[in-house]
């Protein structure tokens, strides 16, 4: 019988060994997986609160702030007026926000299809099947969801 609890530390340590790998590689072409990850955020959500943005990395107010201030100095995204609240201000990614989407894009694509060429279509497909089940387990188990998960 394997440990879950090995298996947990396994997958946990991959995923930060590809993180890390796409952080040094896309450094070292001027860029930053950090700031990278928070555009796609914001272009995929835009017009986004900061407060959204802060609560879906998990990281302070504060930090993010900060992040924005610099990309916004950068013109990578810009701070809307919020349609609902006078008083609040959005975050919309520029068009040279989405132009640093457009040049990252491929090194990312090229990393992760690195990682996962090992793979066969069934591994992949079972794979993903298997990510599907633990995120409905985090979310309906261990987030406090009531919803049953009908595969246990």
């Amino acid at each position: 019988m394997l440990d879950i609890d090995q298996m947990a530390i396994r997958y946990g340590r991959i995923y930060m060994r590809l993180h890390r790998l796409l952080d040094r590689r896309m450094a070292a072409e001027g860029a930053s997986l950090a700031r990278t990850k928070m555009l796609h955020h914001i272009a995929n959500n835009a017009p986004v609160r900061a407060a959204d943005v802060a609560e879906w990395f998990d990281l302070a107010p504060r930090t993010v702030t900060q992040a924005i201030d610099t990309m916004e100095r950068d013109a990578l995204v810009v701070r809307v007026p919020d349609p609902a609240d006078r008083r609040a201000k959005r975050l919309d990614i520029t068009d040279k926000g989405r132009q640093v989407l457009h040049q990252t894009e491929p090194l990312r694509r090229e990393l992760v299809e690195q990682a996962f060429s090992l793979l066969s279509d069934d591994d992949t497909m079972h794979f993903a099947r298997i990510l599907d089940r633990l995120e409905l387990a985090i979310e309906t188990r261990i987030e406090g969801d009531t919803v049953p998960y009908a595969g246990a």
